[in-house]
């Protein structure tokens, strides 16, 4: 019996963690992407979810020492996001460009391209 309880609690366990990694895998930051990428003259096509650990020319590991937990007397929600995204340059040429995006509950969103978008001719 104990063991079916077990058993029972990492089925449960693992679902949840598939639903959570479908829902990031799903979401949609073309309103914060697209606006970027028309700054520099570009036409956003799409963004793709590069995959589980796939970080692309970024650091996999990132230490921030001295990054405070606590922000104003709350717990900060901090998440990062990585997406492959497809766009059009002002010459027709078809690039890819890889987003990172930090997201936050208590301050702005940010994204990082790489290559950066003043370097894209």
């Amino acid at each position: 019996m104990e063991y079916f309880v077990l058993l029972l609690i990492v089925c449960i366990l693992a679902f949840l963690g598939w639903i959570n990694w479908q829902h990031e895998k799903s979401k949609d930051f073309r309103k914060l992407l697209e606006p970027q990428l028309e700054r520099y003259g570009m036409e956003y096509v799409k963004a793709e979810y590069p995959g589980i650990f796939k970080v692309g020319p970024f650091k996999k590991f990132e230490i921030e020492i001295g990054t405070p937990q606590i922000n104003n007397g709350t717990i900060q929600y901090e998440k990062r996001y990585y997406r492959k995204i497809t766009a059009i340059t002002k010459k027709k040429k078809v690039v890819q460009v890889w987003a990172k995006i930090d997201t936050s509950w208590f301050k702005d969103d940010s994204v990082e391209f790489n290559p950066r978008l003043n370097s894209i001719k």
